[in-house]
């Protein structure tokens, strides 16, 4: 039987394990397509239970080992090592990353970390074929395979040379993995050490954040969706994320991985607190969503929360929908995938919405920094504001310049009809270059909001507007003229703050 992989997908999905190992192997010759095949919501693993995924997410890692790790798939092996628990995936993904090109130090301290993390759990595992079970001296196991990967870094791992000799001196080490130890502090002091910041991080892994900027797909299309918070007290998806920024992470209480959900939420209840230092906590909302809504009913999730130290008020809420998942799986590219009603394996992720309950940016699979999401969350409110009063002071501009008296005489004669006479205003001839400097400064910014947002009817009306005003500024008696390009500027700057963006496109 052939099996093909197209850009969208599979035009002929593997019916049997066994197929999807024969199709890892063929597309180790094609590594971008084979990275494809890490992503939690790949067609493949729908209807799978979670330890066949870790068996075929594992495979794909170990054809990744052989076809060279990219800098477009390290990611999945750093997320492995950051929050991976079971023995198989996290020894498959160190067996990968010695495939990858560039060894550095900013790679040690994942692998460290998973080693601390796995060290208690070190079962044997095969990588002689797909789920293999078989025991003997072909065996490897996650420890060894992490000390390996310490040893192939080698002078770049020299930073941990005091935390790996306290392992070893600790004792907590089997016969095997404690051989391996000492052979791996051997080549890490025998090599040259090197500077923490010698090499870092592909760009993309620099902040594992993903900012979209300002060109985002609309949420018109799950305004409607109906959510229960803590409280069991209904909620639309726009009455709650309408009107203010808000950061969002996902979860489920039946989570057995206490560096995924378990942690998101306590991070969560960070979070609101370094909002609430600063003033925040009223103009930038938290929720919780969980994946599993069938089984999260209120009190479970409350309960959950609660035990996080998760605040729990109108702005900050734990939420489940109360229909299908789907439009929010859509809505936020939701690294998730179920067998029925179950999650089957999904991705640590925070997304942080703007005020219009669009996706401005996202932090996903590795994990985040509380302070930059409050940083990040905080752009986009600033950017809410600016995009108000950023039109406002364009449209006041526009207005002076339209007003503003040629001569001393003329602004004699406005401070008369103002009945100000007895104030003493000079006529500052200089003032009306900076009025129209301002001006123009609006029609940037207006082309500028309308290109992001793909509607140019409001770039348009400001654009005549101001033509319409400086050519009244020309023609003495055009006074109608500026009448006329006021309006148009003022249609034209409120389209520009209340139209909707147009919707992302739709991709296979």
């Amino acid at each position: 039987m052939e099996l093909v992989l197209t850009e969208a997908g599979a035009d002929l999905a593997p019916a049997s394990e066994d197929e999807f190992a024969e199709l890892v192997d063929a597309l180790v010759a094609d590594p971008k397509r084979l990275v494809d095949l890490l992503r939690e919501d790949y067609p493949y693993y729908n209807e799978r239970g979670a330890a066949t995924v870790v068996q075929m997410r594992g495979w794909v890692l170990l054809g990744l080992a052989r076809a060279g790790v990219s800098d477009d798939a390290l990611v999945f092996i750093l997320e492995e090592f950051d929050a991976g628990v079971d023995p198989y995936v996290v020894a498959a993904a160190s067996c990968a990353l010695r495939s990858y090109a560039r060894p550095n130090p900013a790679l040690t301290p994942f692998v460290m970390r998973a080693l601390n993390q796995i060290r208690y759990h070190d079962d044997p595992v095969s990588f002689l074929a797909y789920a293999d079970y078989s025991s003997g001296p072909a065996t490897t196991s996650p420890v060894r395979e992490l000390l390996l990967t310490l040893a192939w870094l080698g002078r770049h791992a020299s930073s941990v040379l005091p935390e790996l000799e306290s392992i070893v001196k600790a004792g907590g080490l089997s016969k095997k993995a404690l051989i391996e130890a000492n052979r791996t502090l051997e080549v890490i002091r025998s090599a040259q050490a090197v500077g923490s910041d010698c090499c870092k991080l592909p760009a993309g892994l620099a902040s594992k954040f993903s900012w979209p900027g300002r060109d985002r797909g609309g949420a018109e299309s799950i305004g409607s969706t109906l959510f229960e918070d803590q409280d069991g007290t209904q909620v639309s998806f726009d009455e709650f994320f309408l009107g203010r920024p808000s950061i969002v992470v996902f979860f489920y209480t039946r989570c057995d991985n206490p560096l995924k959900c378990s942690l998101t939420v306590a991070k969560l209840a960070r979070v609101q607190k370094l909002l609430e230092s600063q003033n925040l906590d009223t103009r930038i909302k938290t929720a919780a969503i969980t994946y599993d809504p069938a089984f999260d009913l209120p009190e479970r999730i409350r309960r959950y929360g609660e035990n996080r130290s998760v605040r729990l008020d109108q702005f900050h809420r734990m939420l489940r929908t109360t229909g299908e998942i789907e439009p929010l799986r859509r809505h936020f590219k939701l690294g998730v995938n179920f067998i029925e009603s179950l999650v089957n394996r999904h991705r640590i992720e925070v997304y942080i919405l703007d005020g219009k309950g669009r996706v401005a940016g996202s932090f996903e699979r590795l994990h985040w920094d509380e302070q930059e999401v409050v940083d990040r969350a905080v752009e986009v409110l600033a950017e809410q504001d600016t995009r108000v009063t950023t039109p406002m002071l364009g449209t006041l501009a526009s207005i002076a310049v339209a007003f503003f008296p040629k001569c001393p005489i003329c602004w004699a004669a406005y401070m008369s009809m103002l009945g100000v006479t007895g104030l003493s205003l000079p006529y500052s001839p200089w003032l009306q270059p900076i009025l129209v400097v301002l001006m123009l400064a609006n029609i940037v910014s207006v082309w500028l909001r309308g290109r992001a947002t793909g509607r140019m009817i409001g770039p348009y009306l400001v654009t005549a507007g101001a033509l319409a005003i400086l050519a009244s500024k020309v023609d003495s008696g055009s006074a109608k003229l500026a009448v006329v390009g006021i309006v148009l500027t003022l249609a034209g700057s409120l389209l520009t703050v209340i139209r909707s963006p147009k919707p992302a496109k739709q991709t296979a």
